[in-house]
């Protein structure tokens, strides 16, 4: 099993998938989110108290996030 030297590295190895879940966010009209933004909401909520995550797990986590969350977590840490 691979394990991935930071955050970073493992970032650029999941791109692939950020970019399909960007292309499915801007099909449903969110069309002002990062995948900067992805990684910060599942990095902040999914992912906080994560434990032993495959790589499988991150790219699942990535393209099933929920719009609306993401969404909210955005409009919550503009605000702070």
């Amino acid at each position: 099993m691979y394990e991935y030297k930071s955050q970073r590295e493992l970032y650029e190895a999941v791109m692939p998938a950020m970019r399909v879940k960007l292309r499915l966010l801007e099909s449903s009209g969110y069309r002002d989110i990062s995948s900067e933004d992805i990684w910060n909401y599942l990095r902040d909520s999914k992912w906080k108290n994560g434990v032993d995550l495959t790589l499988a797990d991150v790219v699942n986590d990535i393209i099933h996030a929920d719009n609306k969350d993401i969404e909210i977590y955005l409009s919550n840490s503009k605000k702070g």
